[in-house]
């Protein structure tokens, strides 16, 4: 091997001339350059790998829940979900004494009947002279004697009135129309739930009103298709057996809704009817 720039003979090993003191170029022994200064591209710390971030993994994402609500499990239902079954409260002692005191009630009401029935026809004399008195008398012993006779059936029949379970198996509304003398149209709503009865049968209860909204007869909303309902006829209430759904149930004396997790209506101070 010789010197590059003044044609000495070097050895083999020779880093410089010895005569000129050039440094020699090509060593046989010199190892080629390597990029990334010898390093692999894994090693090199300027290199761009094939991960990003510059060679470090980034950290993993948080994992994603299958819930909804962002993977958050929303609040439990205020309400208790276990009012599931019929109700003993039913034969706590209030309503018995509730009951006999509707029946007095309703002898009342028709004993106070007649005689304001009969009084008030005894006004009609005096605007018709076709009206004699002993005419306006019988009439209004008759129209009072009805009322009276219906007010005691209707209570003899409450009083007598059974206890049965069913399915709701239908609820539909109808409407009925009657023409009045002056041209006029009253217009009624017949408010109608279907009951098939746990032994056999079928039961229908209808109630007529002057409104057709559902929200006019309590129970057509309170009542679904397919609930399991106990009818205390005493009571004329309807009983839910599953109340898990429920955060309010009527009051079976004034018919207010009451919240479920109360023991008493606060406005009758009667027992609510729940497990």
């Amino acid at each position: 091997m010789f010197c590059e720039n003044c044609g000495t003979r070097l050895n083999d090993t020779s880093m410089f001339c010895p005569e000129c003191g050039a440094a020699v170029g090509n060593r046989p022994s010199e190892a080629p350059a390597q990029p990334y200064g010898g390093y692999s591209p894994a090693q090199a710390g300027g290199a761009q790998t094939a991960q990003p971030y510059g060679g470090f993994a980034p950290p993993p994402p948080p994992a994603v829940s299958a819930q909804p609500y962002g993977g958050y499990a929303p609040a439990p239902p205020p309400y208790n979900p276990g009012f599931v079954g019929f109700s003993q409260k039913i034969h706590d002692p209030v309503f018995e004494q509730l009951h006999k005191a509707g029946f007095r009630k309703s002898i009342r009401n028709g004993l106070i009947w007649l005689p304001v029935v009969v009084l008030l026809f005894q006004i009609a004399p005096f605007f018709s002279a076709d009206f004699t008195r002993p005419i306006a008398l019988g009439v209004g012993c008759i129209v009072g004697g009805f009322g009276l006779v219906a007010t005691l059936v209707g209570g003899a029949m409450r009083a007598g009135a059974k206890t049965w379970d069913g399915d709701v198996i239908d609820k539909k509304i109808t409407v009925h129309q009657d023409d009045r003398d002056d041209g006029r149209r009253d217009t009624y709503y017949y408010h109608t739930i279907i009951f098939r009865l746990v032994g056999g049968g079928k039961k229908k209860k209808r109630k007529r009103l002057r409104t057709g909204s559902l929200g006019a007869w309590d129970m057509m909303t309170y009542l679904e298709i397919g609930d399991r309902v106990r009818y205390h006829g005493k009571l004329d209430y309807y009983e839910k057996y599953d109340k898990s759904r429920d955060a309010e149930v009527p009051c079976p004396n004034c018919l207010q809704y009451v919240d479920i997790r109360l023991e008493s209506c606060p406005k009758c101070s009667v027992p609510v009817i729940k497990p």
